[in-house]
């Protein structure tokens, strides 16, 4: 019992630390700074993630909270105008069994406009995740633009007798009233975007009083992360293009898609070139209205890869390349290096806010190795320039934030939570010095407990690149856990979850091996696991165990999700007698079985070295089929021994547990001791209860299976 209240304090503790959802710079000048940010963080005792507002003021010495910790867990989102005299939200309140949305106009320290989305009834639901989300002010501050799910017309059975009141009156409206289509099925946008079917641009003119969609966008294009035009007379948005059918958008940065323009009167334009063929990403207009910018890749392909960084001049629509594919040396970076390689752009979002006062220079911050870089780009000269923040390959610093040469970054490392910096870029002679930056916090900032006895080491393991991660106990050889990255193409990095934190607080080292297919290490290190996986990945993660004895010497267990459960499950079934336990969340277990199930069908045909576009079915596939069959985990489970913990979600479309459980079954088959747990949760298993139980279970049996070593090791 001693054991288990250990494990679950260590869970208490670590989970307890809030994590940043945006920040906003209010009010900046060369003296002082005010920044707002909105805040997640769980709460155990309402098995609950709630969201919290506060507001700071710095002079770039000290900072002071202005205003307290405010709880907003029933905003879904909200915005600033560009002169902060408006404010606006989108509140969620429930009525009853439904869900109400409300949009509301703040000023003047009170609400002045409050719209009742659901009894207006112009469009469904209004979209609040990471792929779509929108709301945004007009210049002029008198319109907000927003994407919602398009109104349906209501439907109902071919015969339903109605009170006779009703059914007497005469020359009642039931236009919007069709009959017989209430069972019709409609696709959505998969894993995590359940019920998002058709979104439209919305505007709301708050002079008018009136909410408008907007029309002329094609049915085969679904608008998404829109921005207001220099003028106010239009937006430009990323279009997802549909051609036979929608496949998953959340993780997969593949998707064709075009940048268009629309105008409030109707006037569409395609922006990017070959409409049919790239995936486009978060456009953001320059601070007077000359360029548009975007991240642009060919679409299809591996889940994620390197970007183009491309500009558009508004006046002439003329496109070019600001920061193509290829890898670069970037010299007199910092004081850090003199030289600093340069593996190309990823799907990490651009901030709404990004342009210094040069309004050339462009900063964003993107994966490099195992950290997230923050770079200065001059999109005239395309010099790229590295703010040294931190070293370089160690911790991660985003920008979340530009305003007046100021940017606001949050930083983490493993070992670390996460702080919010205001971060002053400094010029001499009318040109920036990105070497010399003014670094001030404004945020609390927070440790683990006993961090001092903890070491993050960064390692250039395999093939001269920054592919390995350790954190763990210094001068300690207790158990390692090989956690494996899912995808394939993300990347482990170095910042602050509070997963990875939890096992390392009850005495676990853990070992994250950023193998062939990793994004951050350039295009050619991403696609070159295409075709090879259950091969190259494997044989990375082994190999780089295998570099060095402190690590390959010690008791090993494997836990890992997705695809990272891929690469545990093959592992364990490779590598049968190097492992004492393994923990597998939503793992891929059987490629057959997940493309004819997946909201991805394309990431099996796709990894496994072919072309999606050329493949109907596998059934006069005899290739792709003994291929998948090739790759899958389960080809190896006669060889498992270790006992095998599989964590599964109910919800999940990305790796459905019918997955998981076959896998299951295959194990208790062949004598191998395994348990399921299930979850009324999707793919990542991130509810408060889900997670809790997950982690604390997974630990459970890790040190139930290391017997009496763990205790040995961590005494």
């Amino acid at each position: 019992m001693a054991q288990l209240d250990k494990v679950v304090a260590a869970y208490r503790v670590t989970a307890q630390y809030p994590e940043v959802i945006s920040a906003t710079i209010i009010n900046c000048s060369k003296d002082s700074v005010s920044v707002h940010s909105v805040w997640m963080q769980k709460v155990l005792e309402r098995q609950a993630v709630i969201k919290f507002r506060q507001t700071v003021f710095s002079d770039y010495k000290t900072y002071t909270l202005t205003s307290p910790p405010t709880d907003i867990t029933n905003e879904l989102i909200s915005v600033h105008s560009k002169s902060s005299k408006y404010f606006c939200v989108v509140r969620e309140i429930e009525s009853g069994k439904d869900i109400k949305q409300y949009l509301e106009v703040w000023a003047d320290c009170s609400l002045v406009k409050n719209y009742d989305l659901s009894a207006l009834d112009v469009h469904g639901k209004i979209y609040a995740d990471a792929e779509f989300l929108t709301l945004e002010w007009s210049p002029d501050e008198t319109k907000i633009v927003y994407i919602a799910e398009k109104k349906v017309p209501k439907s109902e059975p071919f015969y339903k007798q109605k009170p006779k009141a009703s059914a007497d009156k005469d020359g009642v409206d039931n236009s919007d009233t069709v009959l017989g289509k209430e069972y019709d099925w409609s696709q959505d946008w998969g894993e995590q975007l359940v019920g998002k079917i058709t979104p439209v641009l919305v505007v709301c003119d708050i002079k008018t009083d009136t909410i408008d969609v907007l029309s002329n966008i094609p049915n085969d294009v679904n608008p998404a992360t829109a921005t207001w035009t220099p003028d106010g007379k239009g937006v430009v948005a990323i279009g997802h293009t549909i051609a036979s059918r929608k496949l998953g958008l959340i993780y997969c940065a593949n998707s064709p898609s075009i940048v268009f323009s629309l105008t409030l009167d109707g006037q569409y334009d395609v922006l990017s070139s070959n409409p049919e063929q790239l995936c486009v990403r978060y456009p953001r207009f320059n601070l007077n209205g000359t360029k548009l910018v975007w991240l642009e890749r060919l679409a299809g392909g591996p889940h994620s890869s390197c970007f183009k960084l491309i500009s558009c001049n508004w006046s002439t629509k003329e496109i070019s390349t600001i920061v193509d594919f290829d890898n670069q040396i970037l010299h007199n970076t910092s004081d850090y290096n003199e030289e600093l390689p340069f593996y190309g752009l990823y799907d990490l979002a651009i901030s709404r806010n990004c342009w210094l006062n040069d309004d050339k220079t462009l900063v964003l911050s993107t994966p490099q190795g195992g950290s997230i870089h923050t770079f200065a780009i001059d999109t005239e000269s395309k010099d790229i320039h590295y703010l040294p923040i931190t070293k370089p390959f160690h911790e991660s610093v985003s920008v979340l934030d530009v305003c007046n040469d100021v940017l606001v970054c949050y930083k983490s490392s493993l070992n670390k939570p996460g702080q919010l910096f205001a971060i002053k870029i400094l010029s001499t002679f009318e040109a920036y010095d990105f070497t010399n930056i003014s670094i001030n916090e404004i945020s609390p900032s927070h440790c683990l407990p006993n961090s001092d006895n903890f070491v993050v080491e960064h390692g250039y393991t395999l093939y001269d690149k920054p592919t390995t991660i350790f954190y763990g106990p210094k001068n300690n050889d207790g158990p390692l856990i090989i956690w494996p990255h899912g995808g394939p193409h993300l990347s482990s990095l170095d910042f602050f979850r509070a997963d990875i934190a939890f096992f390392v607080q009850i005495g676990f080292a853990v070992l994250f091996i950023n193998y062939r297919g990793s994004t951050g290490l350039g295009k050619d290190y991403v696609e070159s696991l295409i075709g090879k996986i259950g091969d190259f990945d494997v044989k990375d993660v082994y190999n780089a165990l295998q570099s060095n004895s402190l690590w390959s010497n010690r008791k090993l267990v494997l836990f890992g999700g997705s695809h990272g459960g891929f690469l545990v499950t093959h592992l364990s079934g490779q590598y049968p007698a190097m492992f004492k336990a393994v923990c597998a969340l939503n793992p891929v277990t059987d490629l057959i079985t997940m493309f004819g199930s997946t909201d991805i069908p394309d990431w099996t045909i796709t990894e496994a070295g072919y072309n999606f576009s050329e493949v109907d079915n596998l059934v006069n596939s005899k290739d792709i089929l003994m291929k998948l069959a090739d790759c899958s985990p389960c080809k190896n489970v006669h060889k498992v021994q270790a006992p095998t913990l599989l964590l599964l979600g109910k919800k999940d479309l990305r790796v459905l547990p019918c997955l998981g459980l076959a896998y299951y079954h295959l194990l208790k088959k062949h004598g191998v001791p395994a348990r399921v747990l299930m979850y009324n949760d999707c793919h990542p298993l991130s509810t408060v209860a889900a997670d809790m139980d997950s982690l604390i279970n997974a630990a459970l049996w890790f040190i139930k299976y290391l017997n009496n070593d763990f205790e040995k090791s961590i005494n």
